[in-house]
């Protein structure tokens, strides 16, 4: 039945009626029923397509379809190889291979065929390693290709981290699978596995037919009329559309010269209220939910492009006859959409265009893709896929409960490995709310750009929500928080031609012009930090500093540190007015420091052990907002200790090895951090909210992936190791690197933490940009370069020390006695 008739329709009297009317389907006529196997079993046009692409790339892993399960519990390693095995008896498709025969590929199936399963054991692994040496097997697995002339096309490797702590790694060549398929799997091995365990024989009924038998019904029926009335159709609505659409103010950055494919995944979720409003309106409408999501989705890129024809591509499961529901194999197919936003419609307006365009592509969603790209050759020199660069799927297949007898079953986050599609949009109905999933090319996207799109998109569904009849090109897209980031960013610009007007460059000190103060160093040959001190008793430091802004504005980009020592400072209050005299913008939100009394920009100094040391760090690097300056000022020093040694970051840089700068400069850092209260600042303290849905428009929008614990709250967040100032152009070491590896720590205090919580569940720890373990003799060449390079100094009552904090980081040296430092930030840098 199409599936137009559901909306013309609406009641089941009409339905009936329509339905009795209709005649059978032509593809109907033609039973679906088995074939012998002693003939020749050709593939499913779907198959085909992937065949001639591996053909082209047989050493590419684009289509393998990876997952990894964490098994906690008693594994029973027999049963769960019995199930595996019993799966793969039950379905051909994953005994299959592939022959080339009269120069024709045909399906070839294996009979006795049995899975053979790796076990890994990893239990002598130190506990850090354990699960670094996880991923690194996962990514390995995941990238090993398949020779579609072997069979089995599903690989399952174990790995044993302890007794009772498995991982389950599955491979599967998507020729042989679907998302459907995945879910067919999880049901029969959760099923088989509890039969097995308990002595129980198999009770899956037995399947009637096989993927081969729909591979041939499939050749049967699509040819003379049936193929040319669909290829008519298909032809006329696609002609004449771009071959291309451009991403690139999308992307909102050049793409790097090298096509890497690479693929990264970013989640989000629409507020509950948004959700309702949206499914409010599709019913309003009269639409499908995905009608509404996908116009909202066209008008987005329409606003990008400014392209009136949008082309995306979407998913169908294409499995509309009873017989092959319990089947796994390859059965999705890919519909290709035209969207016309021409004449700048209203999107009540588009939402009609868009019922007919898509009510009339699933009319004919039952052609290969492979046929239609066939018959139109398009140029494939774009992309991988051809006819579009952009995927769009509401996703409707909803995965069973993944649950194994006695165990406690995880799924875990891989590596996403290469991108099919430039950009793909994944969305699914959850009683939480609507959820997104981007997959997106690295080399074409970076996470902050999609954290600004998503952000885009929720702000203009909430416009569409309400204003409907809104002309597209006027309906709402910036948030207030992306309309401030552009004033901030305004602002910068601003000021940056303003500082290349007036040309300040570092130069040498006069001291005759600055006759109210004098200058000198801690030490003749040692330059950082520059010391300035008061003439007389009755010079007051804010006015001065209010006056004398641009030459310590000159002095800073040249030293990176000023040292005002001698003033009178008499109180907090008198520092924030000094701070606030050279830099009015001071930063009032900053999470990880708790404020000083009743000041809304002044902080305690970290709260950390007196004891310990804490390390180098650039503060708020690993974040994409951070201070370009930076405040301390001493109340109280120490009786001994408490120093806050410095760093020339640029000096750093030089003292690495440049291998060791361009490993880093390529692959980044990912910091990851727990926010559990009593460990460290709590979720809450660091965000100034309890608003879960507030946190996570926060995370989306500074592109930081994020997952709720059940006492807290986890966040991963790649940033940059090595970063270029912007004023001097040079490249300095900017990071959070020395604060957050484990490797740093004190041994007690490490051994402890990982005892008590595992390496996953630590305050805070990094690893490289692709999750990947940092190794400790590199984290030592780090430590030995900040050794080297520091400068330290005791602090003095009334002391105020000024960091450019991109040129200079700081640590801070343990103590005894009372300390009291508090701390000021302001010019705040914002990268998205």
């Amino acid at each position: 039945m199409p599936l137009r008739h559901l909306f013309e329709f609406p009641t089941i009297a009409e339905l009936a009626q329509a339905v009795s009317m209709k005649q059978s389907p032509q593809g109907l006529q033609i039973p679906l029923v088995p074939v012998a196997r002693d003939a020749k079993l050709p593939l499913s046009f779907a198959q085909e397509g992937l065949w001639f692409i591996h053909q082209l790339n047989p050493d590419q892993p684009l289509y393998n379809s990876p997952a990894a399960l964490r098994l906690t519990g008693s594994l029973n390693i027999p049963a769960f190889q019995q199930s595996l095995n019993e799966i793969l008896e039950r379905h051909e498709a994953l005994r299959t291979s592939f022959a080339l025969e009269q120069g024709k590929p045909v399906q070839v199936v294996m009979t006795n065929l049995s899975l053979n399963i790796p076990l890994i054991n990893l239990e002598d692994f130190p506990e850090q390693e354990k699960e670094a040496q996880v991923l690194k097997l996962a990514d390995r697995e995941a990238k090993l290709p398949f020779d579609l002339a072997q069979a089995p096309l599903l690989r399952v490797t174990l790995l044993k981290l302890s007794p009772t702590d498995h991982v389950a790694l599955f491979t599967m060549h998507h020729i042989a699978t679907d998302g459907w398929s995945i879910g067919i799997l999880i049901q029969e091995l959760s099923t088989l596995y509890t039969c097995f365990c308990e002595g129980i024989p198999n009770p899956l009924p037995e399947l009637p037919i096989q993927y081969a038998d729909f591979a041939h019904w499939q050749r049967q029926w699509l040819q003379g009329e049936v193929l040319e009335n669909r290829l008519a159709y298909w032809k006329q609505q696609l002609a004449g559309m771009p071959t291309t659409l451009n991403l690139g103010k999308l992307a909102g950055n050049p793409p790097t010269s090298k096509q890497t494919r690479e693929c990264a995944v970013q989640s989000f979720l629409l507020p509950t209220d948004l959700s309702d409003q949206i499914r409010s309106l599709s019913s309003q409408e009269g639409v499908t939910l995905f009608m509404t999501l996908l116009a909202g989705f066209q008008t987005l890129l329409y606003r990008y492009t400014n392209q009136p024809d949008i082309v995306i591509g979407t998913d169908v499961a294409n499995r509309d006859r009873p017989e092959i529901e319990s089947i796994i194999g390859f059965f999705i197919n890919l519909l290709v959409l035209r969207g016309d936003l021409a004449n700048n419609p209203t999107f009540r307006e588009l939402l009609a265009r868009v019922r007919e365009v898509t009510l009339s592509a699933y009319d004919r969603a039952d052609l290969p893709f492979t046929k239609l790209v066939e018959a139109l050759r398009p140029d494939r020199k774009s992309s991988v896929t051809p006819l579009f660069q952009v995927l769009f799927v509401l996703q409707s297949v909803t995965m069973p409960a993944f649950e194994l007898s006695g165990l406690k079953v995880q799924v875990m986050e891989l590596n996403p490995g290469l991108a099919r599609f430039d950009l793909a949009l994944f969305m699914a109905e959850t009683p939480e709310g609507i959820t997104g999933t981007w997959k997106y090319r690295t080399d074409l996207f970076s996470p902050e750009a999609i954290a600004r799109i998503t952000d885009n998109l929720q702000t203009l569904l909430s416009s569409i929500a309400q204003n409907p009849d809104t002309r597209i090109d006027a309906l709402e897209m910036l948030s207030e928080s992306a309309k401030q980031q552009q004033i901030i960013a305004k602002n910068r610009r601003d000021r940056s031609k303003f500082h290349k007007f007036t040309k300040i460059k570092p130069k040498a000190i006069n001291i005759a012009q600055q006759e109210l103060v004098r200058t000198s160093y801690l030490q003749p040959e040692q330059h950082l930090p520059l010391v300035i001190q008061p003439n007389g008793e009755d010079i007051d430091l804010t006015d001065w500093a209010s006056d004398k802004r641009e030459y310590l504005e000159t002095n800073l980009l040249n030293h990176g540190a000023i040292l005002f020592r001698g003033f009178n400072i008499n109180s907090v209050a008198k520092f924030e007015q000094v701070a606030s005299a050279i830099c009015p913008d001071l930063f009032a939100n900053y999470g990880d420091l708790p404020r000083e009394g009743k000041s809304e920009k002044v902080y305690h100094s970290t709260p950390y052990p007196s004891d310990r040391a804490i390390l180098f760090h650039n503060e708020s690097s690993h974040l994409e907002q951070y201070p370009q300056k930076i405040w301390f000022f001493c109340v109280q020093p120490a009786s001994q200790g408490g120093e806050t040694p410095i760093v020339d970051c640029h000096q750093v840089y030089q003292l690495l090895n440049p291998q060791l700068r361009s490993h880093f400069e390529q692959k980044q850092l990912m910091y990851v951090r727990n926010y559990i209260e009593g460990l460290d600042v709590s979720w809450q303290d660091f965000f100034h909210t309890t608003d879960k849905a507030l946190v996570e428009q926060y995370c989306r929008q500074s592109g930081m992936d994020y997952q709720w614990l059940d006492n807290g709250l986890r966040t991963r967040k790649v940033r940059p190791a090595i970063s270029y100032h912007p004023e001097t152009g040079k490249p300095i070491w900017f990071n959070q690197v020395q604060l957050h590896h484990i490797s740093c720590l004190e041994p007690d205090v490490r051994q402890s933490l990982l005892s008590n919580l595992g390496l996953e569940n630590l305050p805070r720890n990094v690893y490289y940009g692709d999750g990947s373990p940092i190794e400790d003799s590199v984290m030592a060449e780090i430590g030995a370069a900040y050794q080297q390079a520091q400068v330290s100094f005791p602090w003095q009552q009334r002391d105020l020390l000024m960091l450019d904090n991109m040129l200079v980081a700081h640590a801070r040296n343990p103590y005894q006695g009372d300390r009291k430092i508090v701390v000021a930030m302001g010019a705040m840098n914002s990268e998205q």
